[in-house]
């Protein structure tokens, strides 16, 4: 008989010192894949990091290769996740405007680790 146990570890945040917290890493991976392991997801935030706040078009422009569809499905799956904000600018005619939450602005430091650890570990590092 074998019963599956899970870790909780005290973890610090900046991985030397500060206030520590407890997380079950397997869960806490889950979590992140569900949420930014989409395809666009890390795209559309990173260009809300950026440019701030914006129209539909605009993101649809700066996010290369999306489409229409496949944006407004993103759009509404981050914001149902509490990171990007939908508000109406204008309904004459309709105009909305994207922008992050707090949550979702608290993912500065991982979208530009992600974009470090590729400049310097990436496969392009290595064909390079």
């Amino acid at each position: 008989m074998s019963s599956e146990s899970t870790t909780v570890r005290q973890v610090r945040l900046d991985g030397t010192g500060g206030d520590p917290f407890f997380v079950e890493p397997p869960t806490a991976f889950d979590e992140v894949q569900e949420v930014l392991g989409r395809k666009w997801h890390l795209r559309i935030v990173y260009q809300l990091l950026e440019r701030g706040p914006m129209g539909f078009n605009a993101l649809k422009e700066q996010v290369v290769g999306i489409s229409s569809k496949m944006l407004s499905e993103s759009l509404t799956r981050l914001e149902d996740d509490g990171l990007v904000d939908r508000e109406l600018v204008s309904d004459q005619p309709l105009r909305v405007e994207y922008s992050l939450t707090e949550c979702g602005a608290a993912l500065e430091p991982v979208v530009w680790g992600v974009l470090r650890w590729s400049s310097e570990y990436g496969p392009t590092v290595e064909e390079a």
